[in-house]
């Protein structure tokens, strides 16, 4: 056995930053004049291609999406390219069996046995959280010595472009991870070929006097990666990538949010094969197969749900058209009602603060913040049970590149983006179990409120409010407005919908209906969209969202509207999405019509008339100033549930209160932790009980003053904006700034609260 051999082996079995600098050591003091140090792409300058990454454990799903492409191109070999396949998931479908509705279409054994192909090894490493030792090793096409500077050692190399059964597409990849490491053993072997091509990645901190910064470089031997004769039993086919004083400071878990496995987990939200995570530093061996899996009932050995999880109400995918942009899926789920244990079972999917995740051939490239739940959906209570899924693959290749950057780490703000936003509010608006849900969460959250306390409450706002000049001479909560088209930032109530009444499912079926009130148009105005009911006694198997070339059903829409797709079928209840066009002319008249085809039946169908009317003006001119009825309540710290139902930050500093319209009623929650509320409440409490409780009922009066007072803001504001079509600010931007304004806010209403009760008469025993 040669030196090289032995120094391959020394890497192989080494597991910490020293044994790799050992070995490094040793080699070199042996082949002295022979071994150079290269830059990896070939470019000296190359940190700043791959410092890119600011989440280590993100760079890591990089290297693991390059093990599954790896995977998939050697199928494409053994299956000399046939069929044609166009996109990953085909790819995985035709050479290797994964059926289309995914991974949670095969059993346990048949993801175990397809995820030995692509494995991820975590072990201590230093024994720091910083410094651990991570392996991504593939079973797949591996590379010839020759290959590697143009592949795996490549920044930004075109070798994936034009192969549209891969997933990458730059050639950059995993390489961020080089950024997280001390050093990067890779070592590959192509098919049967009789060596093994391997480096080693090290960062060069070269001097500060001659060069701003350093650089990342590997091992080559006379210009060329290393190779060592290794039997294919101790090295077979494939690629390792081994990872020494890797930082994982931010996974410290075994399992949850903050660990490897629920962040592969995340991230690989609907991946195209299953992947084996291999914890040696948490002694466990689990299947990676993603959240979506889960979420559709996918169970694998270490879950803690044996049957999957518990379900409220869940929506399969269905498409929708984006204009010229292309399509996107949406599938949602709501899982059960959180508990005292769990406070947030969204977390055990997704970022619990951002539950609406963006897909690319299955793989987490942007996620959406809950505010778009608990505000623009006017969902509160279902914030930390709601999660859903966008399908991107099927936007055009321009909308996929106005919409992502080539990190995979988020998701360019602009047309594009809103566009999708727009489609989820009104997806989540149009479903009536989500706000039947979202009702039963808030009923049952309500508490008794002693009513002459609140009427005397709502009097002192009254008077205060009066001296600014507002007019609440009648207490206005707004008209009832069922429109697909409200703006994103809601300005009406909602209408409760009463719960959906299930339907007896027939075969074959007897009828099919379109819900609208008999006689009456259904109206549109130009680009406007809607999401149309439809009720049937057809089982499920009758229209596929997804495959419309299986469906028995068919919609058919004349004059100035046009068809955007349908979600699935679902206990006999669907909706179609219709649109005006932007070229409608007011006046216009059409139909719209549904037939379902029963085998050797006569066909069932429903029509309604449509109609395009006029745009709804924007009101002109100045506006009598009124304010919606409102309630003040208490969130009793972190571990009420409503703390993460509004998905508050937990430092109990950064929030005083926010507010909801809740069915015409203005609703402000205080948080009774917020320091300078609880500090001063602490010191009334110390002299007299009924001082407290006095000092609360005028904080909380000043409270409701500034949220009505901004409320009404908003309301002139959203006005404006609409006027203008200037485009409003990120909602989470608006968030972040009136979450800073209530905190200031609070602390006048604490002074404010506190001057008024100093005045007020002690009594004599504190207890009382």
């Amino acid at each position: 056995m040669t030196k090289i051999e032995d120094f391959f082996k020394s890497l192989l079995g080494a597991n910490t930053v020293v044994d790799v600098g050992k070995a490094l050591v040793a080699f070199e003091n042996q082949y002295k004049s022979e071994l150079t140090w290269t830059a990896v792409g070939n470019r000296d300058n190359n940190r700043g291609i791959i410092d890119v990454a600011t989440d280590t454990g993100r760079s890591l799903v990089e290297r693991v999406t390059n093990a599954v492409d790896a995977v998939i191109e050697e199928e494409f070999e053994r299956h000399k390219g046939i069929p044609e396949c166009r996109s990953p998931r085909e790819a995985a479908g035709a050479w290797l069996g994964v059926p289309s509705e995914g991974l949670s279409g095969m059993t346990q054994k048949e993801r175990r046995d397809l995820a030995h192909r692509i494995e991820v090894k975590l072990s201590e490493g230093d024994g720091r959280r910083e410094s651990r030792t991570i392996e991504v090793r593939d079973f797949g096409i591996g590379l010839k010595p020759d290959q590697m500077a143009e592949t795996i050692l490549s920044l930004n190399a075109s070798n994936k472009w034009q192969k549209h059964y891969l997933a990458g597409t730059y050639g950059q990849g995993g390489s961020s991870t080089l950024a997280s490491s001390k050093y990067t053993l890779i070592a590959t072997r192509y098919g049967n070929h009789p060596v093994v091509g391997f480096t080693v990645v090290r960062y060069d901190d070269l001097p500060a006097d001659l060069f701003k910064t350093g650089h990342y470089v590997y091992l080559v031997l006379n210009g060329v990666p290393l190779q060592a004769e290794i039997d294919q039993s101790k090295f077979p086919p494939g690629t390792l990538v081994k990872h020494f004083g890797y930082d994982l400071s931010s996974y410290p878990s075994p399992v949850g949010p903050n660990s490897l496995y629920g962040l592969f987990n995340e991230v690989l939200f609907d991946p195209i094969l299953p992947v084996w995570l291999d914890s040696r530093l948490h002694d466990y061996r689990r299947v990676i197969k993603g959240s979506r899996n889960a979420l559709n009932g996918a169970v694998d050995e270490g879950d803690t749900e044996k049957r999957g999880p518990r379900l409220s109400h869940s929506v399969r995918m269905f498409y929708v058209s984006i204009g010229d942009f292309g399509q996107i899926g949406i599938e949602y789920w709501v899982l059960e009602k959180p508990s005292k244990e769990n406070k947030r079972p969204t977390a055990a999917f997704v970022n619990p603060s951002k539950p609406i995740v963006l897909t690319v051939n299955g793989q987490n490239h942007e996620e959406m913040t809950i505010l778009l739940v608990r505000k623009a959906a006017e969902l509160p209570y279902l914030t930390q049970r709601l999660i859903c899924h966008v399908d991107c693959n099927h936007l055009t290749p321009e909308g996929k590149r106005a919409l992502f950057a080539s990190t995979r780490e988020g998701a360019r703000r602009g047309l594009l983006y809103d566009l999708i936003q727009q489609e989820l509010i009104k997806v989540f608006r149009s479903d009536d179990d989500l706000v039947r849900l979202n009702d039963e969460a808030r009923q049952e959250g309500m508490r008794e409120m002693d009513q002459s306390a609140v009427q005397q409450m709502r009097k002192e706002v009254a008077k205060i409010l009066r001296l600014h000049g507002l007019d609440i001479s009648e207490a206005v909560g707004g008209s009832v407005s069922t429109e697909e088209n409200q703006p994103t930032r809601p300005t009406h109530p909602r209408k409760s919908h009463p719960k959906p009444q299930p339907i007896d499912l027939h075969e074959p079926p007897t009828y099919i209906r379109i819900v609208w009130e008999n006689g009456k148009e259904i109206p549109f105005y130009p680009d406007q969209r809607r999401y149309i009911r439809i009720e049937t006694d057809a089982e499920s198997r009758y229209h596929s969202s997804t495959s419309p070339d299986e469906s028995r059903m068919n919609f058919i829409v004349s004059g100035d509207v046009i068809l955007r797709g349908s979600t699935p079928l679902q206990g006999g209840r669907l909706r179609v999405v219709l649109q005006g066009t932007k070229e409608a002319k007011v006046g216009n008249s059409g139909t719209v019509r549904v037939e379902l085809t029963r085998k050797g039946l006569s066909t069932l169908s429903d029509e309604r008339s449509l109609r395009i009317v006029e745009t709804p003006p924007v009101k002109q001119g100045e506006r009598k100033v009124t304010v919606p009825p409102f309630d003040v309540r208490a969130v009793e710290g972190q571990d009420d549930p409503r703390w993460t139902e509004f998905g508050w930050p937990d430092n109990v500093n950064n929030v005083a209160s926010s507010a909801e319209m809740e069915n015409g009623t203005l609703v402000v929650y205080f948080s009774t932790v917020f320091p300078k509320y609880a500090n001063q409440r602490a010191g009334f409490e110390a002299k007299d009980t009924s001082l407290a409780n006095s000092f609360t009922e005028r904080y909380k009066i000043w409270l409701a003053v500034h949220s009505l007072l901004l409320y009404q803001d908003q309301q002139v504001q959203a006005e404006k904006e609409t006027k203008s079509q200037a485009p409003e600010a990120p909602v989470e931007f608006e968030e972040e700034r009136e979450r800073e304004e209530r905190c200031r806010i609070a602390t006048l209403s604490t002074l404010f609260a506190a001057r008024e009760t100093s005045q007020l008469p002690v009594s004599g025993d504190a207890s009382d």
